[in-house]
């Protein structure tokens, strides 16, 4: 049967998410076309070749983009089923479902996806989800049934990355060198922890998923055969499996001594396995990137990040005695978040030499409320909470200081416009700091611009919209 994946945003990587379903559903018989809109063209060919369309949804942009390509789809091909899979179809298949899809899968998505063709395949399920006297597929909600979210422990397969774009089409790492090419990988899925504004907690539930090792290694090698110079590894936190982590590191390093990586750890991880940030940098570690998320307790405590601001001063300390830069990403617009507290974001920023550290983007997020979200019903979100925009797909919150908002509001189009014309992420910073302070209607203290050209450039991915 004839099966195509689409991803629309992934964050300027090679889409994971595509490769991996591929593999698995080849495996089971099925033809299998993948295209990665982020950098290609729909092909209507395809799309009408296709009796089951999968779409890629693991985040917020890509779930928004995903229902505008699922209305070109169906257009194209009324009669094909339309899955959406990933972290945000499991939180908003109630929105999704029989408006844009007829079926959602989250968690482990592959043997769902396989169950669900073999369905299709075998006449046993159409557009409209199939009849509802049928049993469910496990992890399949369809319109009349639902399946529940899959988090069986699978059988992982190499990726089937031959349907991709090259590498080339992607972000590359930037270094002192110059510029990389970057293959991005998986070690394991979900997370040990429960942050919540994570959309990782209500669908995973504090689980964690290992890949196996072999897999990761086969597809580092398959990468590098590719071309790949860096390699990203997209855990949410890469020491959740600390053993499994350290393993392929001292691996990968064997077998490939010029390779570098990077990787994402958060910070009460970086102080309980500090002993182990000397391997990383031997192994070829360029940065490692950290949701810090805010430097007050205050705001840190609703989220229950499970760090404090001052773990955030150790592990600074803790990353640059081994040589590793600390790349941190913020949420710098919350409900909890005064204008005294984004000016003292800004000043930390400053203080710690952070600037070339942090991507502009990081200083203009803010918070996201998705359907789901281990938020809602706390008592610190309630009195800011407004209505569900289903167009959105995010809660409607509003700050008790009208003046945040506005302030969102202008830095994200401050940080877009320096993005679209590629401004020096110093520029941008001066300018950020200088409309917060206008904002705060205090005079903007001087900039030691002197201190900040004298602070050395750090490796980082040219797509810099990772959060």
């Amino acid at each position: 049967m004839n099966v195509l994946l689409l991803s629309t945003y992934e964050l300027g990587h090679q889409p994971l998410a595509l490769a991996s379903p591929a593999a698995h559903l080849r495996a089971a018989g099925h033809a299998v076309r993948c295209q990665d809109l982020a950098v290609e063209r729909l092909d209507p060919t395809a799309v009408r070749a296709a009796r089951l369309v999968g779409i890629s949804t693991p985040m917020h942009t890509a779930m928004r983009l995903g229902v505008r390509l699922a209305e070109r789809v169906r257009a194209l091909n009324p009669d094909a089923h339309i899955c959406f899979y990933g972290l945000y179809a499991a939180l908003h298949g109630d929105v999704v479902l029989g408006r844009w899809a007829d079926s959602v899968i989250g968690g482990e998505y592959e043997t769902p996806l396989v169950a669900l063709a073999d369905r299709i395949a075998a006449g046993r399920a159409n557009a409209c989800g199939g009849p509802a006297s049928q049993a469910p597929v496990p992890g399949v909600r369809l319109r009349e049934a639902d399946g529940g979210v899959y988090l069986g422990r699978q059988h992982w397969r190499l990726p089937a990355r031959d349907g991709l774009p090259e590498l080339d089409r992607y972000a590359h790492v930037e270094t002192p060198d110059g510029q990389r090419r970057v293959g991005y990988v998986e070690a394991s899925r979900g997370c040990a922890h429960r942050c919540l504004h994570c959309p990782l907690t209500p669908v995973y539930g504090g689980r964690l998923r290992i890949v196996d090792p072999e897999v990761v290694l086969a597809d580092i090698a398959q990468l590098v055969a590719l071309g790949a110079e860096h390699i990203t590894f997209g855990d949410p936190d890469f020491f959740n499996g600390i053993r499994h982590s350290l393993r392929l590191v001292a691996e990968l390093h064997a077998a490939w001594p010029h390779l570098t990586f990077d990787a994402t750890i958060k910070i009460e991880h970086l102080l309980e396995h500090r002993q182990h940030l000397p391997a990383l940098r031997a192994a070829g570690c360029l940065f490692i990137v950290s949701a810090v998320e805010a430097v007050h307790d205050h705001i840190l405590a609703p989220l229950q990040k499970g760090h404090t601001a001052q773990d955030v001063v150790i592990a600074l300390g803790l990353t640059r005695a081994v040589g590793v830069p600390l790349r941190p990403t913020f949420v710098p617009f919350t409900p909890w978040t005064t204008l005294d507290d984004y000016l003292e974001l800004l000043a930390f920023i400053e203080r710690h030499a952070l600037v070339r550290h942090v991507d502009p983007v990081q200083l203009a997020i803010r918070l996201l409320v998705p359907r789901g979200s281990s938020l809602l019903g706390t008592a610190a979100l309630a009195p800011h909470l407004g209505a569900f925009d289903p167009e959105a797909f995010a809660y409607r919150w509003h700050h008790p200081d009208p003046r945040m908002d506005a302030l969102a509001t202008a830095a994200a189009a401050l940080v877009e416009e320096a993005a679209r014309d590629g401004e020096p992420a110093v520029e941008t910073f001066a300018r950020l700091r200088a409309l917060a302070h206008a904002t705060a209607a205090r005079p903007v203290p001087p900039l030691d611009r002197d201190r900040l050209a004298a602070t050395p450039a750090v490796p980082r991915l040219t797509e810099p919209w990772f959060c």
